[in-house]
C-alpha cells in the first residue's frame, strides 16, 4: 500500500467506523454510571473516561510500502467483528497487535520523593545531581539517626561545608531547596589525593519532622546487622540504588588495593576494596547508585557502593566497587540502625 493511500484509508476508517465505535462504548459507560447513581444516592457518577479499545495508524511493510497499524488494548477485540471489518476494508494489509494496558512511564519509587525516607532512594547534596541513600546510622553514644552515603553524594567531593542542605530526592530527580530538604551535612571523611583512601563516606543529620524507615531494604527484607570482614569470594549480594533499583551479584574480589577511581577532581587511589559483578545480563550498578548499601543473603550490610566500570566481568557489563561497611562505620564512629 502506498503511503498516501494508507493515510486516506486511515482517515476514512477513523471517521466512519473507529470514532462511532468508541462513542458507542462511551455512551454505554454513561448509561451504566447513571444507573449506578440512581441506586446509590449521594454518590457521584464516574467521570466519563476514554476506553481502552483500539488505535489506528500506519506501519512500515518493507518493499510493499506501508500497511495499516491496528493496536487493540483488549484481547477480545483481536477476533472481533470490528477488527474483521477493518481487515476486509484494508484488503488484509494490516499490522494487527494486542498491546494491552498502556501506562505512563512514571519514575520508579527510588527516584521519587519518599516520606518516610527509605534505604535506596535518591538523595544528595544540593549542588550535585543525585546519589543513593545508603542506610541509617547513629553516633556511638548518641541515638539521633543520621543518613549514611558517600562523600561525593553528601559532601560534593570535599567541597561541601558542615550544615549544607541535603535534598531528597536529589536535584536531578526534581528535589528543590524550598520543599525537599531532609537534612544537613554532618560529617565526612576527606578524599585524599596524596595517599590511598579506604572509604568514600559521609553522614547527614535529619531535618525536623523527617521520618525514616531504617530497618528494611525494599524488595529485600529486614536488615539484620553488619557482616564480618569478607574471607571468601563468590558471596551473593544485592542492593537497591537510585538508578538501577534492585540488582543482584556476587563478590569477585576483596581486600583489593591500588584501585584508581576517576573523580571530578582527578584520579584517587583506594585500598582494601570489595569488587562485585552483576548476575545475568544486567550490571550490578550504574551512575547514581553511589551510596547504595550492599547486603548479603542474611540481610547483613557488606559494603557501601561508591564506584563502577562499564566494562569487565564475565558478563561484560562492568564491575562495581564498594568500601567494606565495617570500615566505614569505624572510621566515622557510627553504628548501623536496623
Amino acid at each position: 500500500m502506498h503511503l498516501d493511500s494508507a493515510r486516506a484509508l486511515k482517515q476514512e476508517l477513523k471517521e466512519k467506523f473507529i470514532e462511532p465505535f468508541i462513542s458507542s462504548h462511551l455512551g454505554l459507560l454513561h448509561a451504566i454510571d447513571t444507573t449506578s447513581l440512581a441506586l446509590s444516592a449521594g454518590v457521584p457518577p464516574k467521570r466519563r473516561q476514554a476506553q481502552r479499545l483500539m488505535s489506528i495508524g500506519i506501519a512500515p511493510a518493507g518493499r510493499r510500502g506501508v500497511v495499516l497499524a491496528v493496536r487493540v488494548q483488549r484481547r477480545a477485540l483481536l477476533d472481533s467483528p470490528e477488527v474483521r471489518k477493518i481487515r476486509a476494508l484494508a484488503r488484509r494489509e494490516v499490522d494487527l497487535r494486542y498491546v494491552g494496558r498502556i501506562q505512563k512511564r512514571a519514575a520508579p519509587w527510588y527516584r521519587r520523593r519518599q516520606r518516610p525516607l527509605l534505604i535506596g532512594c535518591s538523595v544528595g547534596h544540593f549542588r550535585i545531581t543525585a546519589g543513593t541513600l545508603g542506610c541509617f546510622v547513629h553516633l556511638r553514644g548518641n541515638d539521633a539517626p543520621l543518613i549514611l552515603s558517600n562523600n561525593h553524594v553528601l559532601a560534593n567531593e570535599n567541597r561541601g561545608k558542615i550544615g549544607d542542605v541535603i535534598l531528597q530526592p536529589g536535584d536531578y530527580d526534581g528535589g528543590a531547596k524550598d520543599h525537599d530538604v531532609v537534612g544537613h551535612l554532618a560529617a565526612f571523611e576527606r578524599l585524599r589525593a596524596g595517599r590511598p583512601n579506604d572509604i568514600d563516606a559521609a553522614t547527614a543529620s535529619l531535618a525536623p519532622r523527617i521520618s525514616i524507615g531504617p530497618s528494611n531494604v525494599r524488595s529485600l527484607g529486614k536488615l539484620t546487622g553488619v557482616a564480618p570482614p569478607l574471607g571468601d569470594v563468590g558471596i551473593r549480594v544485592a542492593k537497591v540504588g537510585r538508578t538501577t533499583g534492585l540488582t543482584r551479584g556476587h563478590v569477585t574480589a576483596f581486600e583489593l588495593d591500588d584501585v584508581v577511581i576517576s573523580f571530578d577532581n582527578g584520579n584517587l587511589r583506594f585500598d582494601d576494596q570489595i569488587e562485585i559483578e552483576g548476575v545475568g545480563s544486567r550490571p550490578f550498578s550504574d551512575g547514581g547508585d553511589s551510596g547504595s548499601l550492599i547486603v548479603n543473603q542474611a540481610g547483613e550490610g557488606v559494603g557501601l557502593l561508591f564506584a563502577g566500570s562499564d566494562q569487565g566481568g564475565s558478563n561484560g557489563t562492568g564491575l562495581t566497587y564498594a568500601n567494606p561497611l565495617s570500615t566505614v562505620l569505624d572510621r566515622l564512629g557510627v553504628d548501623l540502625l536496623f
